[in-house]
């Protein structure tokens, strides 16, 4: 198929394009949707991402996902109430009724918060009174979670009709996409299952992490099913970023003497 469909199992340009958010209707979506061009590029808006394997991870600091007038932002006295705005913003773009999602998003967020405190002697910059930023500002960089994904599958998988596999919530991370799926213990629909099963087969970049609702139940983000690098989020980055961040510097990596 043409270039202009975003298609993961593509040799020449593979893409992931991912819906996230409430979306009655997935297909109207797509048409108002554009493929950037070129093989390394990508983009993000507050209801779909469009990345290539050589995309940067999206961090809450990656432009396009938060839309907020310059009015709202002239408000913010801290960086807790920015984020608060943030968490916000994601969890109501998830389904009211969509509790284990909305917990596990909710689980998420406290568990961030938990661990910038308990590093902070590792996040604090070495002057503190030179710096414009403080530790809490790392948060930012953590990895932004897109619940109630879709994701496009390859035009083969139904005779070049779009279809969309489905994820609870779903991370990008430099250049892997990590799907959640959360076991609330009901059998999924056949349908449903297929184009899971299709995505899991051909997907060269997806680890899927499946949560029991117990653990969700427990009060306690399920780190230890993710991998190290989810939870050392800063650890590739020079600097700490609010959003609105250009995109060429949220993926800057660490240079060889650690500055």
């Amino acid at each position: 198929m043409a270039n202009d469909y975003p298609d993961f199992s593509s040799l020449d340009f593979p893409k992931t394009l991912v819906l996230y958010g409430q979306c009655s209707n997935p297909l109207t979506a797509l048409e108002t949707i554009s493929n950037p061009p070129g093989e390394t590029s990508y983009e993000l808006s507050s209801y779909y991402a469009v990345l290539s394997p050589s995309s940067p991870g999206l961090r809450f600091s990656s432009s396009g996902w938060l839309e907020i007038s310059p009015r709202q932002m002239l408000n913010v006295q801290s960086t807790e109430e920015l984020f608060q705005i943030s968490r916000e913003r994601v969890i109501n773009r998830t389904n009211q009724f969509s509790r284990l999602i909305r917990l596990f998003l909710d689980s998420y967020f406290d568990f961030l918060h938990s661990h910038i405190e308990k590093h902070k002697n590792e996040l604090e910059p070495e002057n503190v009174e030179d710096e414009v930023f403080i530790y809490k500002d790392w948060i930012y960089s953590a990895w932004l979670p897109l619940p109630q994904a879709r994701i496009l599958l390859p035009p083969d998988f139904m005779d070049n009709k779009p279809s969309f596999a489905e994820i609870d919530v779903a991370f990008w991370i430099e250049g892997q996409l990590i799907g959640v799926v959360i076991d609330g213990g009901e059998t999924p629909i056949k349908s449903r299952k297929n184009k899971m099963d299709y995505l899991v087969e051909k997907h060269p970049q997806l680890w899927v992490i499946k949560v029991p609702r117990d653990k969700l139940e427990e009060d306690t983000f399920p780190i230890d099913l993710f991998p190290n690098s989810f939870s050392y989020f800063w650890r590739t980055l020079t600097l700490p970023h609010g959003p609105f961040t250009p995109k060429e510097l949220t993926n800057k990596r660490w240079n060889s003497d650690g500055e």
